[in-house]
């Protein structure tokens, strides 16, 4: 039957969920109409226990749901986005904001951003805290902070999240009912997903008629306050008329071409009217207010969010918190819908940060620009105490704005500025639900006949009309009390549609492998070494005396290194262990390289390998030759070494430019020849200027320093070599300090004391640092071997 009707009238949607939510509203509206008293009444005690009895679950709940929204935006899934992997995003940042702002709470800013800080500056809410002060000035803020910011959109924002996941990834039909898929499965097309389409269609009208209820009142407000005329039920009727057909002209001309315009003009008037209030106020007092308006939200947030009014039996909570997130939780499958549409292309993580943090920045900004100025407003002498009084003592929230303008210049075009900003607020907000409202009964974003939008929007504006001209004067209480019974189930099903994505990312992103970490060896003290390995009871395999990891228990993905022996001979067949040794002239060093050649270490010598590179036709010598001149180089094309000792004697810079041009070369080769020496050698890289050099610990396990006194080098230039003193000391000056060598040396062995001094500080030194490693690796090789018998 319902099917037949559906066709005889030309509709293109579900005939169940769009006849069956149509006949609810219709006769919520005849009831309202026959029987207000006994309906509102009825309303009324369900409305009352859901405040102050259970009131705390709608507080613990929207917590709940914004600790969800950042854990699930820092997560791994924070990178899927909402369509095709390659989707991008179908609208630009200031557009998206627009309308996310517009569909959102853009509208309950211009009636509640005087009238919530002034209450709640009249009348604080924490415990012990002095009406009037200015403790009470930021505590009220931050409330109102926290009942327009991260917590409010938390409930718009995770519905965005479900509806856009499952409507552009899964593909899923634009309905409410498509996010319990991994629920129902097959079974959103049946009587349990119709069921909740109908609950939710049902509570987005009435979500949308209280909005456009409060906006009705406060135009009302408006012009009783700068025109006089009164305040009557049936002019908000008028009102709400002409906000219905506004919208539907708005609404019949399409997303792009309707609702995106009056976005974009509403968040440029609406700007304008917040400069306007900062620049003749006092600007700069105001500004620091909103700095502090912000700390004061962050250090009050983690209570706030658990405060339920406890020793006020809960009355407080109830009246505001309960009835804000009760209320916005409503517009929750709108607004959800309409963002998740917006926001199709954009990441989880984008989408989750903008949407929650950058309306909460704009929220901070408002609430602290008019909340300080009606505070300054309210201390003033010549208005001391008119704004507590309309909306504390009269209860005239819906005044509260104009009456603040009036205290600015200009109040005629400014007031009929906000009214305008006001109006358009709610035809987006209209024009935008009935747009959702035709997608959640149609199951599809295709345009569908006209006829079906004019009747969600008409819908929203008899809903609305019904109440306020039934409750009189106490519409505002009627509103809530509706409200408030609506949001409850809606509530109990976002937080259900949380744990439904996650089953529905898990699913389809697949699960996490268990993390792979190298396993590192147990690392011993050397002398701790020494000790077990002279003992029979320990297997040496298992212990190390320098960091190391087992090979074969690399991650899988093996992209960072870290920087150890082992990785480094796996990287270049370096060396067992490689050594660098340096000192000054006339230190010794070149003794100290003869004792480690007889303990079976492989020598290389940098001063032999200078030759190597700068052999006739090498590119090292033209380079020479190129910045010294061609008096460097013999006619056979060898370096002149005298010419060139001469240029850089007594000259820094020249003596730097040379070290530029022949360490690096060096420096290759040696590493070069420290890879051909094998994986089992230990290798002493003989170095005399390693101190001078830019990285001089590159490619070194160890660094040793062999040193004496000035003094001692000097005496020994002198005797051995035949240098005269001046000579010595000028050979001395010209090298880095021992304070330089110092600073990268692993060990230091100062050359005082003789020959044989020397020769048993080598072997200390090899039989504490080196002869460990080669042990450790002769065990680890009778460990492999081992193995491969076994094997």
């Amino acid at each position: 039957m319902l099917t037949r009707l559906h066709d005889l009238l030309g509709l293109r949607t579900g005939p169940v969920t769009f006849f069956v939510s149509v006949l609810v509203i219709f006769a919520f509206a005849a009831a309202m109409s026959l029987f207000p008293g006994p309906v509102q009444s009825g309303f009324g005690v369900v409305s009352g226990y859901l405040r102050y009895e259970l009131g705390w679950l709608y507080t613990l709940g929207t917590t709940g749901l914004v600790v969800f929204a950042f854990g699930l935006a820092a997560s791994r899934y924070g990178r899927v986005k909402l369509g095709d992997d390659d989707a991008e995003p179908e609208y630009s940042g200031v557009a998206w904001f627009g309308m996310l702002f517009a569909a959102g709470v853009g509208a309950v800013l211009m009636f509640w951003g005087v009238a919530e800080p002034m209450s709640h500056y009249a009348n604080p809410p924490l415990y012990g805290t002095v009406p009037g002060t200015d403790t009470a000035a930021l505590q009220a803020l931050a409330i109102a902070n926290f009942h327009f910011g991260i917590h409010m959109w938390a409930l718009l924002v995770i519905p965005g999240l479900c509806f856009g996941y499952f409507t552009y990834k899964r593909r899923l039909p634009p309905r409410v009912s498509s996010a319990l898929q991994p629920l129902l499965g097959e079974g959103i097309h049946g009587p349990w997903g119709r069921a909740v389409d109908i609950i939710c269609v049902v509570a987005t009208v009435f979500g949308l008629a209280v909005s456009v209820g409060l906006g009705a009142m406060q135009i009302n407000a408006g012009m009783n306050y700068v025109m006089g005329i009164p305040m009557n039920g049936w002019l908000q009727a008028g009102i709400i008329a002409v906000i219905t057909a506004l919208a539907l002209v708005s609404a019949l001309a399409g997303l792009d071409k309707g609702i995106k315009r009056l976005s974009y003009l509403n968040i440029v008037l609406m700007v304008a009217l917040l400069v306007f209030v900062l620049m003749w106020g006092a600007s700069m007092d105001t500004i620091r207010g909103i700095v502090e308006s912000a700390g004061a939200y962050v250090s009050h947030l983690p209570m706030l969010s658990f405060f339920n009014d406890s020793f006020g039996n809960g009355r407080w909570s109830g009246d505001w918190t309960v009835f804000y997130y009760a209320w916005t939780v409503t517009w929750s499958p709108f607004v959800g819908l309409f963002i998740a549409r917006i926001s199709r292309g954009r990441s989880i993580r984008a989408f989750v940060l903008a949407s929650l943090c950058l309306p909460t920045a704009f929220v901070v900004i408002w609430m602290g620009t008019f909340g300080f100025s009606a505070f300054r407003i309210e201390r003033a002498p010549a208005t001391a105490g008119t704004l507590t009084e309309t909306i504390v003592a009269n209860g005239n929230v819906e005044a509260a704005l104009f009456q603040f303008l009036q205290s600015f210049p200009f109040f005629g075009f400014t007031a009929v500025l906000a009214l305008l900003v006001i109006t358009i607020f709610f035809i987006t907000s209209l024009d935008s639900g009935a747009l959702v409202l035709d997608n959640l009964a149609s199951g599809y974003e295709d345009v569908g006949p006209k006829r079906q939008r004019v009747i969600w929007a008409l819908s929203v504006g008899l809903v609305c009309t019904v109440i306020l001209v039934t409750s009189g004067e106490h519409g505002l209480a009627a509103l809530q009390e509706v409200i408030i019974v609506i949001g409850a189930p809606v509530l109990m099903l976002v937080v259900g549609l949380c744990l439904l994505l996650v089953q529905a990312l898990r699913e389809d992103a697949g699960a996490v492998k268990p993390m792979r970490t190298r396993q590192w060896k147990k690392v011993l003290p050397v002398e701790e070494y020494q000790r077990r390995a002279r003992e029979d009871e320990h297997d040496m395999a298992e212990y190390v005396i320098r960091p190391e990891y087992e090979p074969g228990t690399e991650p899988e993905y093996d992209i960072y290194q870290p920087d150890t022996r082992q990785s480094r001979r796996a990287r270049g067949g370096a060396a067992l262990l490689t050594i660098g040794l340096t000192g000054g002239i006339g230190s010794g060093r070149s003794l100290a390289a003869r004792d480690f050649r007889a303990l079976g270490a492989v020598v290389i010598s940098a001063d032999e390998l200078v030759g190597r590179v700068v052999v006739p036709g090498s590119q090292t010598l033209e380079e020479i030759a190129e910045v010294f001149g061609e008096d460097v180089i013999t006619e056979d094309g060898e370096l002149n070494r005298y010419a060139l000792g001469k240029l850089v004697s007594g000259n820094d810079t020249a003596r730097a430019r040379l070290n530029r041009i022949i360490h690096p070369r060096v420096r290759a080769e040696i590493m070069r020849c420290a890879a051909e020496a094998g994986p089992d050698a230990v290798v002493v890289a003989d170095v005399p200027l390693l101190a001078e050099t830019d990285e001089p610990r590159a490619g070194l396990d160890l660094v040793l320093v062999v040193e004496a006194p000035a003094e001692v080098r000097v005496a020994r230039l002198v005797s051995e070599r035949g240098m005269s003193r001046k000579q010595a000391w000028e050979r001395v000056d010209a090298q880095a300090t021992d304070a330089e060598r110092r600073e990268i040396a692993d060990e230091v062995i100062v050359n005082d004391s003789g020959r044989e001094a020397l020769a048993q500080a080598v072997r200390r030194f090899w039989s504490e640092r080196v002869q460990p490693l080669l042990d450790q690796h002769r065990a680890a090789a009778r460990a492999d071997d081992a193995r491969g018998r076994d094997e």
